[in-house]
């Protein structure tokens, strides 16, 4: 489940972001030689990759990855996630992470403007060679006449720029997503894996508290105290907390669904169809799912409710 929901935020490189992780679980958690050989690979590759970064958004990339892979290993020496919730220990290790970013943005005095700038750059010129590539195929120039590569410029345009606006809090919940694929991936490479397996999707919980995160999101947006950094802290934040809150109401969902006789196959259509077509109103549906399950426990309802 871990791999598959991670597909869906892939930022930054998903193989690197993931290979830190699983070769530090692999190295770290009393391996055998056969997977602190693999471990060790894994960790090699990246290492070789990090100290040949190449420029602009692509150094950023690798500096991200060597402080992932410090709040990992702090994570795993102080609370391994063989002794408390792997979600938790997850979070924790983000958070880690986070806060060690910010000091290395504050010591070489990089911005979120010039963050914004290079993450711009970088996606804008994947754009265009996803474009260059499109109107190859259809024998079209992008910028012509052609209506079709036009809306896809369109979109090409407005996706490269909610990314750089929204990066910081897309890498924080991809490294989420990141270390979920990479423990699903230790628990099936390892001999003997320590730790829970990945919590199945309608049990997904993590502390009622960060509700507080979605709060400042909403106080930074809405409230008129006219700081500059505000408003791009606030879109930060909701894109953070608002994607843990969907995937907490999309088990919410599955749970409720389970309980009223909806699953399977046509369960499965069903959502994929409401997705595609009424995507904003799913996810708001989901973030509202998420948020007051803080307060209502839907998941306890329904399993009272089935019960009686």
């Amino acid at each position: 489940m871990g791999a598959l929901v991670y597909l869906g935020f892939a930022v930054i490189s998903p193989a690197a972001l993931v290979a830190v992780p699983l070769g530090l679980f692999l190295v770290l958690q009393r391996p055998s030689a056969r997977e602190a050989l693999t471990g060790a690979a894994l960790l090699g590759w990246v290492v070789w990759g990090v100290a040949h970064p190449g420029a602009g958004f692509l150094r950023l990339e690798a500096a991200w990855l060597c402080l992932l892979g410090s709040g990992v290993a702090l994570v795993m020496l102080l609370r391994p996630p063989s002794r408390g919730p792997l979600v938790a220990s997850g979070l924790l290790a983000v958070a880690l992470t986070a806060g060690l970013a910010l000091l290395a943005a504050a010591a070489a005095r990089v911005g979120y403007d010039e963050v914004r700038f290079l993450a711009g750059r970088h996606y804008g010129q994947q754009a265009r060679l996803v474009l260059q590539a499109l109107a190859s195929a259809s024998g079209a120039v992008p910028g012509g006449e052609s209506q079709t590569l036009a809306a896809f410029e369109s979109t090409a345009n407005t996706v490269v720029e909610v990314l750089s606006r929204l990066l910081p809090g897309l890498v924080l919940l991809q490294s989420m997503a990141a270390l979920a694929a990479a423990w699903g991936l230790y628990r099936l490479l390892a001999r003997h894996p320590e730790g829970e397996p990945l919590p199945k999707l309608k049990e997904l919980r993590f502390n009622d508290h960060l509700v507080w995160g979605v709060v400042l999101a909403l106080a930074a947006l809405v409230l008129p105290w006219g700081a500059a950094w505000l408003r791009p802290l606030g879109g930060n934040l909701a894109a953070f907390f608002g994607g843990l809150y969907i995937a907490r109401g999309l088990g919410v969902l599955v749970t409720l669904g389970a309980a009223a006789g909806v699953g399977g196959p046509f369960a499965a259509v069903l959502g994929v169809m409401a997705a595609v077509f009424l995507l904003p109103l799913v996810l708001f549906s989901m973030l509202a799912l998420g948020v007051t399950d803080t307060w209502i426990d839907w998941r306890r309802l329904a399993t009272k409710a089935k019960q009686g």
